[in-house]
């Protein structure tokens, strides 16, 4: 039977992992919706994610692109 100290080790590195993975599936998401947003503004979105800081921003950014897309959604249906 593992130690506890072992027990711990493995549960301290599969949250970090988990924690990890959740991250790097943000990061993608964020870069498909980039790829989603009208060709002139998606260089200002490429910025944005590349000078994050935290995973704060990251959401926030990732905020302001589902307003983003939700706006040129808006254009097109009411064809503006």
């Amino acid at each position: 039977m593992a130690s506890e100290d072992i027990k711990s080790l493995v549960n301290d590195l599969q949250n970090q992992i988990q924690k990890e993975s959740k991250d790097l599936e943000l990061i993608l998401t964020i870069n498909y919706l980039i790829s989603l947003v009208e060709p002139k503004k998606r260089e200002i979105f490429k910025r944005a994610i590349d000078s994050a800081e935290s995973m704060e921003d990251a959401y926030q950014i990732l905020d302001t692109l589902k307003m983003q897309i939700g706006a040129q959604g808006a254009r097109k249906l009411l064809k503006l």
